[in-house]
């Protein structure tokens, strides 16, 4: 009576099994869609599975190990050739150098009190009552200062060399 319990159970164990294998080869089309939406993990069919869901498990595992050391070879030569680009921009703006950091910044000073004469001749050649006078007044009324709006403006229409 126990022999037939045990093969009972043992036919009832693979029926069972076959039926997990019907279900992952419908569910692999969908798998392949969204990996993440696994009805189970590895892990799981290692622990409850039967010798051959752990076969296809194992392959499942040697074939995403795979996948993922295709994908990193193919991402090598674009890491290098970005790494080839970032070296070549380096090379060709190079930071500048002391002198030239300290010589910007008096360059930017002495730029900015070009314009600032330039547009104190401007404002005082500009005619208060003409139309452009006026323009000018109006559009000055915004800036803190008569000379920031001229160098503004200045700037609009290329009157700086």
């Amino acid at each position: 009576m126990e022999s037939i319990e045990r093969l009972l159970g043992e036919l009832k164990a693979e029926y069972q099994a076959s039926q997990k294998i019907a279900e992952l080869k419908s569910q692999a089309p969908a798998q392949a869609q969204a990996p993440s939406n696994a009805t189970f993990k590895t892990s799981d069919i290692n622990l409850y599975a039967s010798p051959l869901d752990r076969d296809l498990a194992q392959i499942k595992a040697e074939y995403e190990a795979q996948n993922k050391a295709q994908e990193v070879a193919s991402l090598q030569p674009l890491k290098a050739e970005h790494e080839a680009q970032n070296k070549a921009q380096e090379v060709a703006s190079p930071e500048p150098r002391p002198a030239e950091k300290v010589a910007r910044p008096q360059l930017d000073v002495q730029t900015h009190r070009q314009k600032v004469r330039q547009a104190q001749v401007w404002l005082k050649k500009l005619d208060k009552n003409s139309d452009e006078g006026y323009w000018f007044d109006q559009f000055a009324f915004k800036y803190s200062s008569r000379i920031d709006a001229a160098i503004d403006y200045l700037q609009a229409v290329n009157e700086f060399d």
